[in-house]
């Protein structure tokens, strides 16, 4: 599959800010799997926001941010 899967909200909402379509939400016990289409740019994409070299616009990630919150907390386990 050409999927890529994190559970880290501030990972997805750049992944998310970046224009990368998110596919669902995958329930695991207490938690949410933010679940993105296109494996290769998600994997290019995470490695530049672990490393500090992500550049994007704040605005966006935080409107990102509220809407994956949104999101989780309006689904039940």
């Amino acid at each position: 599959m050409d999927e890529y899967k994190t559970k880290d909200i501030f990972e997805a909402s750049w992944l998310y800010s970046q224009d990368m379509p998110l596919l669902r939400l995958d329930p695991d016990s207490r938690y949410f799997w933010f679940v993105f289409s296109n494996l290769s740019k998600c994997k290019l994409m995470s490695n530049a926001y672990w490393t500090n070299a992500a550049e994007g616009k704040i605005k966006r990630f935080v409107d990102s941010l509220k809407t994956l919150k949104d999101l989780v907390f309006s689904r039940k386990t």
